[in-house]
């Protein structure tokens, strides 16, 4: 039984991790073509990322979506949940969309569509002799293409009332060693070490104003600002149980935030669990 126990633990608090470090995993998905939200199409997506094709941002997605264990995927698109979790724990610690989780699923289990071929093209008629092409009516405007773009390097200035706004750009997102405290089943800690994700880079474009939660990107977690730059959000299915799942989120500079997600579980006593984590600009 205390094998059992730790085992689902360590499987919850290491998804807890994993939780703040997917943050792309969303748009991995928008570039595969499993879901898209708001009006970010799959090309745009793919072009963000630098992904050439829907084959190989489908191949990137299935490959990031291992981060999270099979039994969770199963929980969270089919609801056939083990060990205590429920099926909306498990949406929470995957930063997906509700109705992503269907197609996710069956991406995930190898179903790789191949890029589509071009269509043929028919060949232009001849132009006569001496008479230049004709320009279409409108207006010429420019349109975003992949290439160098210009890169603003000038110093984000703090937002009103002292806040500060996280510059866009690639980031990276690492996890630290995980703590435990209190009467945990003995091994956790070491248990959790081996579990911790590995850091993850990726480009991310912030809100403005910023709010912590473009980290945890889920309908389930209830984010409140505490202070100026000082963030705090709670799995709200956990609240009253007897495992509780907290999120701290402190921005140090418009390059450099921080933060430590805790779990707390009274069940079968006392434990707490935290983990560090940095998210900095490279």
């Amino acid at each position: 039984m205390a094998m059992r126990a730790q085992s689902a633990l360590i499987g919850m608090f290491a998804l807890c991790a994993a939780a703040a470090s997917a943050q792309s995993l969303d748009h991995l998905a928008c570039a595969a073509g499993v879901h898209c939200s708001g009006m970010l199409q799959s090309e745009e997506a793919r072009i963000a990322l630098g992904i050439d094709g829907q084959a190989e941002a489908q191949r990137a997605f299935i490959d990031a979506s291992r981060d999270f264990p099979d039994p969770v995927w199963r929980c969270a698109a089919a609801g056939e949940c083990a060990g205590g979790m429920t099926q909306n724990e498990a949406r929470v610690l995957i930063p997906l969309p509700e109705e992503a989780f269907a197609a996710a699923e069956v991406m995930r289990r190898g179903q790789v569509q191949n890029d589509p071929p071009p269509p043929a093209k028919a060949p232009a008629a001849p132009r006569p002799a001496g008479k230049p092409a004709a320009k279409s009516p409108g207006i010429e405007v420019e349109i975003n293409q992949p290439g160098p773009k210009e890169i603003d390097l000038r110093k984000p200035l703090p937002t009103p009332g002292g806040e500060i706004q996280p510059q866009d750009g690639p980031w990276r997102f690492a996890n630290g060693s995980p703590h435990t405290s209190g009467k945990c089943l003995p091994g956790l800690t070491a248990a959790l070490a081996g579990q911790m994700p590995a850091p993850q880079s990726g480009p991310v474009t912030f809100a403005r104003p910023f709010n912590a939660s473009q980290i945890i990107r889920s309908p389930q977690v209830a984010w409140q600002r505490i202070a100026p730059n000082h963030w705090r959000g709670t799995l709200a299915a956990s609240q009253g149980k007897p495992m509780e799942m907290v999120w701290v989120v402190r921005v140090r500079s418009a390059t450099h935030m921080e933060g430590e997600s805790v779990v707390r579980v009274s069940v079968p006593s006392a434990c707490i669990v935290s983990t560090p984590f940095t998210f900095a600009r490279q």
